[in-house]
């Protein structure tokens, strides 16, 4: 199989998976009244995270289950997990066969992180994976637009509870087309001395900080020491793994607490269904022409572009505040800009310090975090909406994006004071130790 049929039937079957995924959640109250379920906005909220809550507690245990059996293994587990979650939730008669068809969704699903994992085995080119990782999120964003779209269209001829059913055969399409995908070797091999200074010299290449010369001339002893005191988190900064997955955190925390009263804020424009749903989607549909126009240009994003993409979330976050509709238009797209910007350098420095035999751990990891940033987001809002009203989600977005930016400039004042410890003694850090 070649290359690009086998990125191909990964984008189109995570396409397939997140179009169902990612539209339902937004006719959850409809859902409600069918089952004759209360109402509370605190059951819609808590359905809304529960699916994201369960992917982000089972994220470690499939992380390892695809490093021990196979990434391909894993993508074709998540697609089956939604498929079975989704027909349970389209049979259900009951609220609590709706929750446990939403936990099982959640708990068997997660299949962006199985189609990254799959990637990153496969593709060992760090320029190539940097560019497919951008369209994993290209055709997430995608299904985000087209979803509500499509789904809203047959809300008005179908019951909800009955599309589940339906798109039930999606995952299932995807299952199928996955099962043409070459399987990845398995590799079970221990972290060994070498592959130990591997990590710390990816750790400080990727950032520009690095001394090769310096650390060729380390004892063995003392590149283990460093080794494992990074990993049990002596020092956060030290694990690259760790701090962009926390990145990742900074980043859907961000973006989740924007939407769950998007609605209710809107409104307060007199806007109508219609338009505030193109507001809505308006910044996924700037990052959808941002992802092309820079592939399309051959346009090349600086690593430092996290800190302005953050920077530019924040103030796009503020602009909210404004009583003006333009510049309520003008944030949503510069929103898009801003998440642009962070995930295309996210993406790149994943790419760079990707280790294929643990691509399982490590994506694994990495969308848990942004699966708990989408749940302490949501909860968050939940509660202090009501105390601080509509404009506090803007406010907390900002302010969280604001820490980022702050989280980026310690971890490079870490590595400028380990760079300058490093060239004056070779010894002189370790020492310290």
């Amino acid at each position: 199989m070649s290359y690009r049929i086998m990125v191909a039937i990964v984008l189109c079957c995570h396409y397939m998976s997140a179009f169902s995924a990612l539209g339902m959640p937004l006719f959850l109250p409809i859902m409600l009244q069918e089952l004759d379920a209360p109402l509370q906005s605190s059951w819609v909220g808590l359905l809304f995270i529960l699916p994201t809550l369960m992917t982000a507690i089972a994220a470690r245990f499939w992380g390892h289950f695809a490093d021990t059996y196979g990434r391909k293994t894993s993508l074709l587990r998540a697609e089956l997990g939604l498929a079975v979650g989704f027909l349970i939730c389209g049979f259900s008669q009951s609220l609590w066969q709706l929750i446990i068809g939403l936990s099982i969704q959640g708990l068997f699903g997660g299949t962006m992180a199985a189609s990254n994992a799959y990637l990153a085995t496969s593709i060992t080119d760090k320029n190539a994976l940097k560019q497919v990782l951008n369209f994993t999120q290209f055709s997430a964003r995608l299904a985000l637009i087209t979803a509500p779209i499509g789904l809203g269209f047959l809300v008005y001829h179908y019951e909800v509870l009955s599309l589940y059913r339906v798109l039930a055969i999606l995952p299932l399409l995807a299952f199928l087309l996955s099962c043409w995908l070459k399987k990845d070797v398995v590799s079970v091999v221990a972290l060994s001395d070498v592959n130990a200074v591997e990590l710390s010299k990816t750790s400080l290449t990727t950032h520009s900080y690095s001394s090769t010369n310096n650390k060729a001339a380390l004892s063995k002893n003392r590149q283990k020491n460093l080794y494992h005191s990074q990993i049990k988190g002596a020092a956060l900064y030290s694990n690259p793994y760790l701090f962009l997955s926390l990145l990742q955190f900074f980043l859907a925390f961000c973006m989740v607490a924007t939407f769950p009263y998007f609605l209710p804020f809107a409104k307060t424009f007199g806007l109508s269904i219609s338009q505030i749903g193109q507001l809505y989607a308006m910044p996924h549909v700037i990052y959808l022409i941002c992802q092309l126009l820079c592939g399309r240009l051959s346009i090349r994003i600086p690593t430092s572009s996290l800190t302005l993409g953050f920077a530019v979330l924040a103030v796009a976050a503020l602009l909210h505040l404004s009583d003006y509709l333009a510049l309520i238009w003008l944030a949503r797209m510069l929103f898009g800009v801003g998440m642009f910007m962070c995930y295309r350098s996210l993406h790149t420095q994943m790419a760079s310090t990707n280790q294929s035999k643990h691509s399982g751990k490590i994506f694994s990891r990495y969308d848990a975090l942004s699966k708990w940033g989408g749940v302490l987001a949501g909860l968050s809002v939940t509660l202090f909406v009501p105390m601080f009203g509509l404009l506090f989600p803007f406010v907390i977005s900002a302010l969280m994006a604001v820490i980022a930016m702050i989280t980026i400039r310690m971890h490079q004042h870490y590595l400028t004071n380990l760079e300058n410890h490093n060239q004056p003694k070779k010894d002189s850090y370790y020492e310290t130790e």
